[in-house]
């Protein structure tokens, strides 16, 4: 007799979808309460994750840290406290059902969006029962519809508790809850499962229905796990499936996906399973509740990123969803995610914080504040939350202290102020270089720093490095008026002042020659040179005029300056001019009118206008507000030291593009923290006019009034000019209202 058997197939997908069938009337919140966790209960489960994300990034220690801040700003420092000890102090709640008399082995936290403006708070009730007797229950408010919090409840295992923020913290007390906005990564990552209830969006019967039917389909499927089921078919999966389609689109329109604290949340998240509601209900008032984890989610969005009808807000919400489930994309990251609610730890996926993007991205969401609040106040309030999410999703080590009647009121703009602070105290190079309008302070006066943008870092493929450790550091004080910087400066020479270049006119006029001719052939380039070419463009004419000054600088600079420009790390985006190609066109002698009939010709002036776009992109600091009308492009140099005979005709070039208001007044200078070369993509170069009398002033500090900040494009004679350069001399630099003197 034959006593072999069928191996059970391996079924990965198994339980990614799911339909959970829920009576409506079955929940009782009377059966649950919320109960402190104590040692070393605690300890356990706020421990199994507990991994510094901050020893990815150069070791940044949060004493260090605040050290260095009270050097900088000491009326900074005194608003940030060391998270360790936040997540050491918090009051740890979870709830659980009132006769579980246990320890909790592990527990799941909730995400949602809060829908009412009042949140309710548990309360204490008499409970009725037979023979006269009473007892007292608590009793809380439901922070989703009763069917979604059952579909969570059944996410928990009977040794399990759950986290939800409306119960877990006393919201009467706003120091536990200060306390606990700054510990929220220890209770998101040391959850087993992040259950996200979505109660603003229901399925239609047309999509619950193809999701029964695909369910077989998908949870069945034979391919490995790294593969996605029916990905890459002609025409796209999606586009056959007009329900499918609607589904997905009905699921990132949910505000849910707005919230800074939802995304923050999702981020932190080791595991998640995402509820929402169908829009069928049976008689017997039967509710469904579609159910499915990080796995499904991961194959909506491949499949939807096929779709080429989606509008830029969806491609928008695409992508940040994939950038928020990055850390579980990969093959070994998929097999820590939940399926069937697993009790097995994960590994952390480690990946270093770019402050300032996580900080832009922070600040575009929404945050509700504490409802009980009045409206202004809960406005600061969602300020100060975010500036807590910041510094978490940068992976820094501190988070703001309780508030005090005495510290600066949290409007948007100090709170930026405050997280530039802390990222020059960490030495990050990009708050010294941000490029948005200066930050407009409480008092009315502007202050030395500027908005962070998306802009400040497009350039740049990588991370920089933090900036070395200075002997003179930078520093932040007021004269009583407004805020200034204390710092090192190396200011550049302007050749066109000192040394002008004769044969510059001539390179305007051949420049303006190369882009009338393009215009008239109609020669292709990207979105900068394509958008103003239409006729009648009201920005044609300082459009073109921008295109002309800044090739006629190229044709200043010289072929090797172009070719080093062109192979740099900050240009790898376009098509590369080949050495030949840039000999030719910068050839005095060619004769452009026969060359532009060629199509090589053409296509090396294509790959010209590309750099030309790239350089503007870039150069322009459009976020404050300049454009081509405001801002030209001027040549620079690196100074050469006085120990050194080096003629000044000879290399060490750069462009940058400064205000044509300032252009008989200006200097530029760029600070002696960020002179490396691995910066040159950062706007390091500073626009200044003195505040002095006479710049020669034999006074210790010289100060200065920032106009602008921008990128300077040097060669490798430049970089490494201002590498060696060790003449520096520190200045105060004051924001662009500043007018007091010295």
């Amino acid at each position: 007799m034959d006593y072999t058997t069928t191996p059970v197939p391996y079924l990965p997908r198994l339980g990614h979808l799911a339909f959970l069938d829920l009576e409506v009337e079955e929940l009782d919140t009377s059966s649950l309460q919320a109960r402190l966790i104590q040692s070393p209960t605690r300890e356990f489960l706020l421990s199994r994750r507990r991994i510094w994300d901050t020893a990815t990034r150069d070791e940044i220690d949060a004493d260090t840290l605040l050290a260095d801040l009270g050097h900088l700003a000491p009326s900074v420092a005194k608003d940030f406290i060391s998270k360790e000890h936040t997540e050491a102090s918090f009051a740890f709640r979870l709830i659980n059902d009132v006769d579980y008399h246990g320890e909790e082995e592990g527990y799941i936290a909730m995400s949602y969006c809060w829908k009412k403006m009042n949140r309710d708070t548990p309360r204490k009730v008499v409970e009725d029962l037979p023979f006269a007797w009473t007892r007292e229950v608590e009793q809380f408010p439901l922070p989703t519809s009763g069917t979604l919090f059952q579909a969570v409840l059944k996410e928990k295992s009977a040794r399990e508790g759950l986290w939800f923020d409306q119960v877990c913290i006393n919201q009467d007390d706003e120091a536990e809850r200060a306390t606990i906005i700054g510990a929220i990564d220890a209770i998101y990552k040391n959850a087993r499962t992040v259950v996200v209830a979505l109660d603003d969006i229901v399925a239609t019967p047309e999509e619950e229905q193809f999701l029964r039917s695909y369910l077989d389909q998908y949870s069945y499927s034979d391919l490995a796990i790294d593969q996605q089921p029916n990905a890459h078919q002609n025409p796209p999966f999606m586009y056959q499936h007009p329900a499918f389609v609607s589904f997905f689109e009905r699921f990132i329109q949910s505000e849910y996906f707005e919230r800074a604290w939802c995304a923050h949340e999702i981020r932190l998240g080791q595991q998640h399973v995402f509820l929402l509601r169908c829009s069928s209900q049976y008689v017997d008032e039967v509710q469904t509740v579609i159910r499915f984890t990080t796995y499904f989610l991961l194959h909506m969005l491949v499949l939807a990123s096929e779709l080429l009808t989606s509008t830029p807000a969806q491609q928008t919400r695409i992508r940040t969803l994939q950038d928020l489930l990055i850390g579980h994309s990969s093959t070994q990251g998929k097999k820590d995610l939940a399926v069937r609610r697993p009790d097995t730890p994960q590994t952390l996926n480690f990946e270093p914080a770019a402050f300032v993007p996580k900080m832009v991205d922070t600040f575009q969401m929404k945050a509700g504040g504490n409802p009980r609040l009045p409206e202004y106040l809960r406005r600061l309030d969602a300020n100060r939350d975010k500036t807590c999410i910041a510094l978490s999703t940068s992976k820094l080590p501190i988070t703001l202290a309780p508030s005090n009647p005495y510290q600066r009121p949290n409007i948007e703009d100090e709170c930026l102020r405050s997280l530039l602070l802390v990222g020059l105290a960490a030495r990050d190079p990009v708050c010294l270089c941000t490029t948005g309008t200066p930050l407009q302070l409480h008092d009315g006066s502007v202050s030395w720093l500027s908005r962070p943008t998306s802009l400040d870092t497009h350039s740049n493929r990588s991370i920089p490095r933090r900036f070395p450790p200075s002997s003179n550091p930078i520093r932040q004080s007021s004269d009583g008026r407004a805020e200034y910087a204390q710092l090192n400066l190396i200011f550049l020479d302007l050749p066109h002042r000192s040394n002008p270049n004769p044969l510059f006119p001539t390179h305007i006029a051949r420049a303006r020659l190369f882009i009338h001719l393009c215009i008239q052939f109609r020669i292709p380039g990207p979105g900068m040179w394509g958008f103003w070419q239409g006729p009648d463009h009201q920005r044609a004419a300082s459009m073109c005029n921008a295109f002309i000054q800044t090739l006629g600088c190229i044709f200043n600079c010289g072929p090797q300056w172009l070719l080093e420009l062109t192979t740099s790390h900050n240009f790898s985006h376009i098509s590369t001019l080949e050495p030949h190609t840039i000999d030719m066109l910068l050839n005095p002698h060619l004769i452009i009118q026969n060359y532009i009939l060629l199509p090589e010709g053409q296509s090396a002036l294509s790959s010209l206008l590309a750099c030309i776009s790239s350089i503007l992109i870039s150069g322009i600091p459009w976020a404050s507000g300049a454009t081509e009308r405001t801002h030209g492009p001027l040549i620079v140099s690196a100074p050469t030291p006085s120990y050194l005979s080096i003629d000044p005709t000879c290399g060490s070039k750069a462009i940058i593009f400064a205000p044509f208001v300032h252009s008989k007044t200006l200097l530029i200078a760029i600070p002696d923290a960020v002179k490396a070369a691995e910066y040159d993509g950062l706007a390091r170069a500073w626009v200044l006019t003195s505040m002095n009398p006479f710049t020669g002033s034999p006074k210790q500090s010289v100060s200065w009034t920032l106009q602008s900040k921008g990128v300077v494009f040097g060669d490798g004679n430049f970089k490494a000019g201002l590498a060696r350069c060790g003449e520096v001399r520190c200045h105060r630099v004051y924001g662009p209202s500043g007018q007091m003197s010295a």
